[in-house]
């Protein structure tokens, strides 16, 4: 008997003494695992195909996902249809999961994040009026015409004052008054006339310019510890968040003129310097 035969015989016998392993335990690995390679040796492939059907779903069961994913390129060259449809679910259950991990946001640029900051003041002087009209200290009519000409301030990264009070200043004085003396009682924020102070470069130098130019918040002296800041929204919680961050502060209100006027010396002198 030529050695091949004789090879081909022990694995006839080895693979009967399987088949009745199967019959006994119809889930065992590894008796699944050698009846694929030995029906392929065999030459028997409508019955290698089922043991690997069989030996997948199996795995498949077990969530063995290493050895599912080493059984694909089999799958792949089979046939066999039903083989093929085994193969779907063994993909969908190998596929990488999806990276959750959330990009790292990008840097703003200064243009974006001078516009968020200008965005930011505008939403927070619309809610100033929001409230001088719901107190019944603005007609709805000059509500309005004020939020109007507050949203027509471009976000673009150019830096503008945002104020309601400015506006109002402009548009009816006598209800820029009423405006203020309602806010310096509601919110505890005494009127000052900041004009009387001088323009403390040193003591301005100590906060974000562009927080002013926006905001219109100026600090204009110091009592100890203590930095005592003029403001046009008392109502403003991130304006005065951002002044509280570096030191204890006192809040007051102040005429949008004089607050313009300390915010144009201060540009000035800021230009003076570049």
């Amino acid at each position: 008997m030529a050695e091949g035969q004789k090879f081909d015989a022990r694995l006839a016998e080895g693979v009967s003494y399987f088949e009745q392993m199967l019959e006994i335990m119809p889930e065992d690995r590894t008796t699944l695992e050698f009846l694929v390679v030995a029906y392929e040796q065999l030459g028997e492939p409508e019955k290698g195909q089922k043991a690997l059907r069989d030996l997948a779903q199996l795995l498949i069961k077990e969530r063995d996902i290493a050895a599912l994913t080493g059984l694909i390129p089999r799958m792949e060259a089979s046939e066999d249809p039903r083989v093929k449809a085994v193969l779907l679910k063994v993909k969908a259950l190998t596929a990488p999961e999806p990276d959750l991990t959330p990009e790292a946001p990008k840097p703003q640029t200064e243009a974006e994040r001078i516009g968020a900051d200008v965005g930011r003041a505008i939403a927070a002087e619309s809610a100033l009026v929001a409230h001088l009209r719901e107190e019944g200290v603005l007609a709805p009519e000059l509500a309005e015409s004020v939020v109007a000409q507050l949203e027509a301030i471009p976000a673009d990264g150019r830096v503008f004052l945002v104020s309601a009070l400015q506006i109002l200043e402009k548009e009816n004085g006598k209800a820029c008054e009423r405006a203020v003396s309602h806010l310096a009682d509601r919110f505890g924020t005494p009127p000052v006339p900041l004009g009387a102070f001088d323009l403390q470069r040193n003591l301005l130098a100590e906060y974000p310019s562009e927080l002013m130019q926006i905001r219109g918040g100026v600090p204009f002296a110091r009592l100890g510890a203590v930095t005592l800041v003029a403001v046009l929204n008392p109502m403003d919680e991130e304006l005065r968040s951002a002044f509280a961050a570096h030191e204890s502060c006192r809040f007051y209100l102040a005429e949008p003129s004089q607050v313009e006027e300390r915010l144009g010396r201060l540009r000035n002198h800021e230009e003076a310097a570049q």
